[in-house]
């Protein structure tokens, strides 16, 4: 789905999908000139950063593997709630192997800290972060970390990224209208 498909439900473009296609191709080669001779697994967060993590896959040139966790820290009210719960876990062994959390959106750092002390009790090789974008005044990691974009706060959609279920198919990704389907300020 393009932009102009729901012009009237967003507030702006924010990336499109050129943008955002050629950025995840530089990740890529900065995660490859890291990890050059090592395989790697990518672990998505699901559902906002499965779009992102299979094009991150897709763009590597080196063996990858792939798994997924699921975590909710937002209330149905899109606030967050100040707890992490975790809704799918991690089907594969780790430890002693190279992994690359990626997600869609650092905001408040809450979901990532949990998953990389929950992940760290794994004993993986070594950590990093991937993010395709970062809201302003994301937390930092004492990890490795590797962002697409900074953001201006709101709500954005698309690229994987949703409202209520809707708009992560658009190909872009765009900040949300105020209104009654975007409560200001939230995700």
């Amino acid at each position: 789905m393009d932009a102009e498909h729901v012009a009237g439900e967003l507030a702006s473009v924010l990336l499109s999908e050129e943008q955002i296609s050629s950025r995840v191709g530089e990740l890529a080669h900065e995660i490859e000139a890291a990890y050059a001779g090592r395989d790697i697994v990518l672990i998505g967060v699901l559902g906002g950063a499965a779009t992102f993590t299979v094009d991150l896959a897709r763009a590597l040139t080196v063996p990858a593997e792939i798994g997924w966790m699921a975590m909710r820290s937002y209330t149905t009210s899109k606030r967050s709630s100040g707890a992490v719960r975790q809704l799918k876990d991690l089907d594969l062994d780790i430890e002693g192997r190279d992994i690359i959390l990626v997600e869609a959106v650092i905001d408040t750092g809450l979901t990532m800290s949990w998953l990389l002390n929950n992940l760290a009790t794994r004993r993986p090789a070594s950590i990093a972060v991937c993010a395709l974008l970062r809201k302003p005044d994301g937390p930092a990691f004492d990890v490795p970390a590797y962002v697409g974009f900074d953001v201006p706060a709101g709500l954005i959609v698309g690229y994987g990224l949703d409202h209520r279920g809707r708009y992560r198919n658009l190909r872009c990704a765009a900040l949300l209208a105020p209104g009654p389907s975007a409560p200001p300020g939230a995700r």
